[in-house]
């Protein structure tokens, strides 16, 4: 039996709320503080439905943190989306012209923004980070299941009709954000609608991330909070930029995203303390399905213990200069997902890297596609770090 250790009376408030604006856009959205508390997440071995590749129950305990009240829409994301198409930025960062119109037979405005790929989401994540002066990231499975939950023990929604877009009342389509009862903490559409990216990969470090939520495809009985889903190649193998391109899944009109702000230290801090994370041994070999992947170790040298690092990686020329370069002549790249050092998955990464510890580290970027001769060597800097509570 799930139980959360949180006061009832959390349940029966108003959600606590905060609107972002995004400078130089006339974007806003809608932020939900979610509190922090433990909680019994996964899923019992008897559960229907369950699949072999989800967590057991066990217990967790997670910090206060902000999530957007929707998914992220389309008119947020064709703003960023367009920045960054006409950015003098690396083959990643700025998008390939999409096979078709991403959104297929969905609706844009404020419908859900559907079918990029993860470093696109990630990509809007640094973007808005970026304008905001906060840090914005996508959330990690214990995040999405602790506040899609919202203090639930059942497998699943109560009554799905009420609060989710799914395949017995979505008629094959998104609908528009935010239109059907919000759950216990304020929070819209985390089931059904779209499936929705968590900030960890699926069972593995190269480029396999993991979706979470079911969407408008999804039956009733597979909306399941504990449910996990990857990416299949169907989704994206019509994509004729592929695989020099990493941005669109042409076939995955129900893949969507929503971002988290932790509500303590403002990024200037994280971002300060980030020089004293060392970063040494980094290396770079052929991954999988088009990608270079990226070794090397990390030393916490500073008097913090940390939760998450973060890290940008760029390529490099023969002689260690970034091939490209912003306007202030940094190196530019997506970013790719924050080294976890504190993960809800098993593993090494199960505990916070405390003061003097080192610990290594491996993911898989994708190669940039707009250039004659494909980089070979990377970079990377810390580029901000998540302080442990």
């Amino acid at each position: 039996m799930h139980t959360l250790a949180l006061l009832l009376s959390l349940f029966v408030q108003e959600p606590k709320t905060e609107t972002v604006t995004i400078p130089g856009t006339d974007l806003k959205f809608e932020m939900v503080y979610v509190p922090g508390g433990k909680a019994k997440l996964g899923s019992p071995a008897d559960e229907a439905g369950r699949k072999a590749d989800e967590m057991p129950i066990h217990e967790i305990e997670l910090r206060p943190f902000w999530m957007s009240r929707t998914e992220v829409t389309w008119e947020a994301f064709v703003k960023y989306f367009e920045n960054r198409k006409a950015a003098k930025v690396d083959g990643v960062t700025r998008p390939s012209p999409p096979y078709e119109p991403p959104h297929g037979k969905m609706g844009v405005g404020t419908h859900p923004a559907v079918s990029m790929r993860w470093h696109g989401a990630m990509g809007f994540c640094e973007w808005t980070s970026t304008l905001t002066g906060q840090r914005f990231r996508l959330p990690t499975e214990a995040e999405f299941e602790y506040a899609a939950r919202a203090g639930s023990g059942a497998a699943g929604p109560a009554n799905p009709a009420e609060t989710c877009w799914f395949k017995g009342n979505a008629e094959n389509k998104t609908h528009l954000t935010g239109t059907l009862k919000p759950n216990a903490f304020g929070l819209h559409d985390l089931m059904g609608n779209v499936w929705e990216y968590a900030l960890e990969y699926h069972d593995g470090p190269d480029y396999d991330p993991v979706l979470r939520g079911g969407g408008w495809p999804s039956a009733a009985g597979e909306l399941r909070f504990a449910a996990r889903q990857q990416i299949l190649p169907e989704w994206y193998e019509r994509d004729p930029n592929r695989p020099r391109s990493m941005w669109w899944l042409t076939d995955g009109t129900f893949v969507g995203f929503r971002l988290v702000r932790f509500a303590d230290a403002p990024r200037k801090d994280q971002e300060a303390y980030a020089a004293k994370v060392e970063l040494s041994g980094l290396k770079a070999s052929e991954g999988t399905k088009g990608n270079s992947r990226v070794t090397g170790t990390l030393k916490n040298a500073g008097d913090r213990a940390l939760d998450e690092v973060e890290l940008t990686v760029y390529f490099t020329d023969d002689d260690g200069k970034p091939v490209y370069e912003d306007n202030k002549f940094r190196p530019t790249f997506s970013k790719v997902w924050p080294v976890l050092v504190n993960s809800d998955r098993p593993g090494e990464h199960a505990k916070a890297l405390k003061p003097g510890e080192s610990r290594g580290f491996q993911v898989d970027v994708p190669q940039a596609f707009d250039i004659d001769a494909e980089p070979t060597k990377v970079g990377a800097k810390v580029a901000a770090v998540q302080f442990s509570k």
